[in-house]
């Protein structure tokens, strides 16, 4: 507000200072939304700075290179839909004999879905390397992450323990998108689904009772593949979702490849079927082939 007055004992203002003030009153105006926007921008860069950093920290969490396990080969990739990404994917080394293998897609996007991702995956490897049961990693893992969590939050999360000695895989599956299997012998695909619910949504009664190992039996050259749901629901320009029939055949079209090949192709086609319109979900693939 800009304010003049003058002394009772004189005229009125004259048209010419009536002018002179409007000029200086719009002057002022226009001076103080240009330092209010210069500090809006000024703030804006900040922010963005600010998450750009939390983006960086936040790949260092991702594994950064592949793991080395005899008789499987394995590849993964995490593709944020935005600064921050509510998914993730994990190699947790247990013994010399056993990596554990963990997917994870936390409801909601943004910065309170990476900070519960980030709680997750520190949980998860503190408690993993003491279970042989995938099953019970996700039952310690909710009893610890339950009092924590908002209402309206939960992690749909698959779990799986790959052991060299016998080539043997078991997996747990927490609400998750159900996991793929493409049979080299002839090609076909199995959708896996155990049952399973979210990690965060029970305190444990119901979480206990339905969360359970599941063996997956894998003969050279089959692949089992993980998956979130901004894979099969990309959307185009029209609204269509890329689905999953497109995203079996894209694995059985490059699983002779190997695990690497199957991540790629599903990954470049997703890309290709989204084009210029913006991604809305986070995307994340695993791919674990045995050789």
């Amino acid at each position: 507000m800009l304010v003049i007055s003058r002394d009772a004992l004189h005229d009125t203002f004259a048209p010419s200072q009536l002018h002179t003030f409007r000029a200086l009153a719009e002057q002022s105006a226009f001076s103080l939304w240009d330092a209010i926007l210069h500090h809006e921008a000024a703030e804006k860069r900040q922010i963005e700075k600010d998450l750009a950093t939390a983006n960086d920290v936040q790949r260092i969490l991702l594994p950064s290179k592949e793991p080395d396990i005899e008789g499987f080969e394995t590849s993964g990739t995490n593709l944020p839909a935005r600064y921050l990404s509510g998914d993730y994917f994990d190699y947790v080394p247990l013994d010399a004999d056993r990596l554990g293998v963990v997917i994870a897609d936390v409801s909601g996007k943004g910065i309170p879905a990476a900070l519960l991702m980030a709680m997750c995956r520190s949980a998860l490897r503190v408690i993993a390397p003491g279970c042989e049961s995938p099953a019970e990693v996700m039952r310690r893992l909710n009893a610890q992450i339950y009092p924590d969590i908002k209402e309206d939050m939960f992690i749909s999360m698959a779990y799986a323990i790959l052991d060299r000695r016998d080539g043997s895989v078991k997996l747990v599956r927490a609400g998750h998108d159900a996991p793929l299997v493409f049979r080299a012998k002839d090609g076909s695909i199995e959708v896996i689904k155990p049952p399973g619910m979210a990690v965060g949504i029970d305190s444990g009664g119901a979480f206990n009772r339905v969360t359970n190992d599941f063996s997956v039996s894998l003969a050279p050259g089959d692949c089992l593949v993980f998956y979130t749901d901004g894979v099969t629901e990309a959307l185009d320009r029209r609204g269509e979702e890329y689905g999953l029939e497109a995203m079996k055949r894209a694995i059985q079209a490059s699983a002779a490849q190997g695990a690497a090949a199957i991540v790629r192709r599903v990954a470049d086609e997703v890309k290709a079927f989204v084009g210029d319109h913006p991604q809305h979900d986070d995307i994340t693939l695993i791919a674990i082939r045995k050789k």
